[in-house]
């Protein structure tokens, strides 16, 4: 692990996208609102990597009063001043998590492979959860179709920006011993999909990390992804997964 993990997220990493964009792309987000609404009401929700924050303008959108860490202070400052969320500056969730009051959601949206100390996030997450809440996360799927085919090749990989790569199973069970029932996993949802579709991307660019891709790049990774969508779909075959959990009522 390099020792300034920093120096790979640069300022082209986070493009900040113009204030009126950001409803047109908080819609695409409506789906994981949707998610989270099947198993608890709008309440305290604690994001962790929130980007620019898309997904933290859907949910405040729904109700949700949004906190997001990050660690990118330009990401933060927008977060403030255009989503109109709280945000705190932080490459440690972990403490942060311990100074907030109980939240009725945590949610990870592809950022716990990107965390040096995933499990003490998590057990920080779940301390944070009032009884009854959900922690929510989507992270790249190691047992995947596409890192069975692809290997080194495979978009997940991303190292050194990508610290973990964590099997379903193996999150479930340190949730499991933190009180956490999975209540859902998905694969095929619309953000499932979407990696789908960009890791095939990915693997037919020459030079993914140089060059744009093509447009007859993107027309052949919309084939094969259309093509292998009734296998990416099916099980743990997907290049994501995400996974929904309840905390258990205590005593």
């Amino acid at each position: 692990m390099p020792a300034d993990l920093a120096a790979f997220y640069p300022t082209s990493y986070y493009e900040l996208p113009h204030a009126d964009e950001l409803d047109d792309l908080a819609s695409s987000e409506a789906h994981k609102v949707e998610m989270l609404s099947r198993f608890v009401v709008p309440g305290r929700l604690v994001e962790i990597g929130a980007g620019f924050g898309v997904f933290a303008r859907a949910a405040r959108n729904a109700g949700f009063e949004v906190t997001g860490i990050e660690m990118d202070r330009r990401s933060v400052e927008y977060l403030e001043d255009v989503v109109e969320v709280k945000a705190i500056q932080s490459s440690q969730p972990e403490q942060v998590l311990a100074a907030l009051p109980p939240s009725r959601a945590v949610v990870m949206w592809h950022s716990i492979e990107h965390l040096p100390r995933p499990w003490d996030v998590l057990r920080s997450a779940a301390a944070n959860l009032e009884p009854g809440g959900v922690l929510a996360i989507a992270t790249p799927n190691p047992d995947s179709l596409q890192f069975r085919l692809l290997g080194a090749r495979w978009a997940h990989l991303d190292a050194p920006r990508h610290l973990f790569l964590i099997p379903a199973r193996a999150l479930e069970r340190q949730a499991e011993e933190l009180g956490l029932r999975r209540v859902l996993i998905a694969t095929g949802d619309p953000s499932g999909r979407h990696w789908n579709r960009f890791g095939w991307e990915h693997a037919l660019r020459r030079h993914p990390a140089r060059r744009p891709s093509t447009p007859a790049t993107r027309a052949l990774s919309l084939l094969i992804t259309q093509v292998l969508r009734p296998v990416e779909t099916l099980g743990l075959n997907g290049s994501a997964y995400t996974s929904v959990f309840i905390k258990e009522p205590t005593g």
